[in-house]
């Protein structure tokens, strides 16, 4: 499943350089890129309540082939506007595998193992963020961003039909007559995205700063070292999370963690060398990956299960949201106050994020497990292939 998301988590950086190759144009590249995350955001609650509708194979197989016949295209387009919409049909038709693989690890990992499942998922997450950039310039070096391109869409289209082959069967949702009625575990979810929304303007601003950060002490280069420390410490905090396992409850272990993250994104304000933001980033990446498991874990243990990769969609577009909003505001600031005030828009998005999780604490408290460790309450499901 870590394969199939290769050429997703790589998409957008490829299609930038692509598209200024293809075209000539930044702006183009630009627009291509944002037409990937606006495609995502649309489409990806969508392509997670098909998984529980139709079953995980067929809607990976549909989407994954409309997937591929977008990037095929983009690799050999040169006309401006056509680029632009195919990068935004390649969006729209991003194959759900984050959703189905983290759904699947609900279904066949027991409750109290669950935790560590998640974390050894952000694992491989991590590994992909660290590994995927070293990747792509390998293959720039080789074959150009075409080449690269059609590389990656290549290995993603084969992970994509091998967990497609494998994946076992899975409940699909039966419609109750009267209409969909509201699902248990509403409340966990409002407060887990309305949080997660806080936690991505600080990353979508993290992905403008850092790089701003090398510009302003004199050392542009030196950016993608910073982001891949940045990685690293999230790999770290993963690994630690996946050994030693989920300290306290769901809830206290989530609280905790965007506590952690507020508090440790205060230290990068202070740093005035490539060598001082390295450390900064490395304690504050080590919340990062945890975070996002045990996120996983919540959802999984308060979401009825047909419907929690449709969950995870949401958790997607909201993700894309905030990206947006955090990009935009930190580039805003940064222009007009510095790049050091500029690290604020990170601290009070994550402060806003804890502001929203404490205050609705309440709501995180998880409902009963069945003994094989799904929620008590679950709609009436049917099997299917």
């Amino acid at each position: 499943m870590t394969v199939a998301q290769l050429p997703v988590a790589m998409r957008q950086l490829l299609v930038v350089l692509l598209g200024h190759q293809n075209t000539g144009s930044f702006a183009t590249a630009g627009a291509a890129s944002a037409g990937c995350g606006i495609g995502l955001a649309l489409t990806a609650p969508l392509a997670g309540r098909l998984l529980g509708r139709l079953g995980d194979r067929p809607v990976l197989l549909a989407t994954g082939l409309v997937h591929l016949l977008a990037l095929l295209g983009l690799a050999a387009v040169t006309n401006p506007v056509a680029f632009v919409a195919l990068a935004t049909a390649a969006g729209l038709s991003t194959p759900p595998a984050m959703g189905s693989g983290r759904a699947q690890l609900a279904r066949m990992v027991p409750s109290p193992a669950l935790s560590r499942a998640y974390a050894v998922n952000a694992v491989g997450q991590e590994v992909l963020y660290v590994g995927g950039p070293l990747a792509v310039t390998v293959s720039l070096l080789v074959s150009g961003p075409a080449g690269a391109l059609l590389t990656f869409a290549a290995i993603g289209t084969a992970g994509l039909v091998g967990t497609a082959i494998v994946i076992p069967r899975r409940d699909v949702e039966r419609r109750p007559a009267g209409g969909r009625s509201a699902a248990p575990g509403q409340a966990v979810r409002r407060t887990v995205l309305a949080t997660h929304v806080g936690y991505m303007v600080g990353i979508g601003a993290m992905w403008v700063l850092v790089p701003a950060f090398a510009s302003a002490v004199g050392h542009p280069a030196q950016a993608g070292l910073l982001v891949t420390v940045w990685s690293v410490g999230s790999l770290a905090g993963a690994l630690l999370l996946a050994r030693l396992g989920r300290p306290g409850s769901p809830a206290g272990a989530y609280l905790a963690l965007v506590g952690t993250l507020a508090a440790t994104s205060l230290a990068l304000l202070l740093p005035r060398s490539v060598p001082q933001m390295a450390v900064a980033l490395a304690v504050f990446g080590l919340a990062l990956a945890p975070f996002l498991a045990v996120t996983d874990e919540i959802l999984a243990l308060s979401t009825p299960a047909p419907r929690l990769a449709e969950t995870y969609g949401w958790l997607q577009t909201v993700g894309q949201l905030g990206i947006a909003v955090g990009s935009s505001a930190s580039g805003a600031v940064n222009d007009h106050l510095g790049n050091t005030p500029a690290f604020l828009v990170v601290s009070g998005a994550l402060a806003l994020a804890l502001a929203v999780a404490l205050t609705r604490r309440r709501t995180l408290r998880l409902p009963a497990t069945a003994p094989d460790g799904s929620p008590a309450a679950r709609p009436p499901v049917t099997t299917a292939g």
